[in-house]
């Protein structure tokens, strides 16, 4: 394995932790779905972007506990897509897709930046093929 490949691996396995680690902390936490609501009513009403206020209000806010729970699982799910090396266009597209939603709502200027970072991160981690280094993709990419 070259210095790109163990990079590429590294910036994958990053990735990986950082939604493991969201994902199972709120699953763990048995306040993040009864809080769920009232947090995204803060969101709703704090966004920056006007166009997505509504969009919440009128198809989120209403399915609040439906959306915590996509919420946990769609995070651990990505985690976990990302360290066994996923078809990484799945991957990436489920964690740049929870990322700019996430971005839609961010209040403060911190977590915009985090959520470009990730979107970034993912991409390339996608672009650049890492998970054709120790993963599922590699194994896929062997057997055609």
């Amino acid at each position: 394995m070259n210095l790109s490949s163990l990079s590429l691996l590294l910036l994958r396995l990053a990735i990986s932790y950082i939604w493991l680690t969201a994902g199972l902390s709120k699953l763990f936490n048995p306040q993040f779905i009864s809080n769920f609501p009232v947090t995204l009513d803060g969101f709703v009403k704090n966004t920056p972007f006007d166009f997505y206020e509504g969009f919440l209000k009128q198809y989120i806010l209403p399915h609040a506990y439906i959306f915590a729970q996509l919420t946990i699982w769609g995070e651990i799910l990505t985690g976990i897509a990302f360290l066994l090396g996923f078809p990484m266009v799945i991957a990436a597209l489920a964690g740049i897709f929870m990322n700019l939603n996430y971005y839609l709502v961010a209040t403060s200027t911190p977590s915009q930046f985090v959520n470009i970072i990730m979107i970034f991160s993912q991409f390339a981690a996608y672009a650049c093929g890492a998970g054709n280094f120790w993963g599922i993709n590699a194994k896929l990419n062997k057997k055609l």
